[in-house]
């Protein structure tokens, strides 16, 4: 079962790339994405998510038997990356602006005043903790290869967009508000921050 959920893993992981690249063209033509777009980009983000709980579920305890500590741990985490999602979602107050389709004003309210990507920190923590919660390696390779992607996509796809799109009022935002989030010294990601 692990091998048929590892394959539509990597089949969801395949079919990202050449997504990231049509929200680009998308982005840079239209300065929003289309609808069949829009669906695509919801689809592989959720997509992803439950099948690294399958394979969680179907994988748990490849790196140890979980006990409370990584439980409970785990539980934290996927609980924390979820409400960040929910926070996320919430400072857009429309559903439209949530997959691209609708790019009409800069958020920087809400979650979005800590970090520039609340939604993405959010989906990282929760599979994270689903990773530690079943002690899961293939859940976990998964949820680091997601994070990898999600960075790449932030730095060529999405914030090139915003820049364009917002001008100033973005590089402003980029100057008080830390890529993904502050460190508990207060220091955040630097602006010019790459790979």
């Amino acid at each position: 079962m692990v091998r048929v959920l590892l394959i539509l893993a990597a089949v969801n992981a395949a079919l990202s790339i050449p997504m990231a690249m049509l929200v680009k063209r998308d982005f840079l033509k239209r300065g929003r994405v289309s609808i069949p777009l829009a669906v695509w980009t919801g689809a592989a983000m959720h997509g992803n998510a439950l099948l690294l709980l399958a394979i969680a579920w179907f994988d748990r305890g490849s790196l140890g038997a979980p006990g409370i500590l990584t439980s409970a741990a785990g539980g934290f985490l996927a609980i924390a990356g979820a409400a960040l999602i929910y926070l996320g979602r919430n400072a857009y107050a429309d559903f439209s602006r949530v997959y691209g389709l609708k790019e009409d004003e800069l958020i920087d309210r809400g979650v979005y005043r800590w970090s520039r990507n609340p939604q993405y920190v959010g989906y990282a923590l929760f599979l994270g903790g689903v990773s530690l919660a079943a002690l899961s390696v293939w859940a976990s390779v998964l949820t680091l290869s997601f994070a990898l992607f999600i960075h790449c996509y932030i730095v060529s796809v999405e914030e090139p967009h915003l820049r364009a799109a917002f001008g100033k009022a973005y590089e402003s935002y980029l100057r008080r508000t830390a890529r993904y989030f502050r460190s508990p010294s207060g220091r955040r990601n630097d602006v010019n921050e790459k790979l």
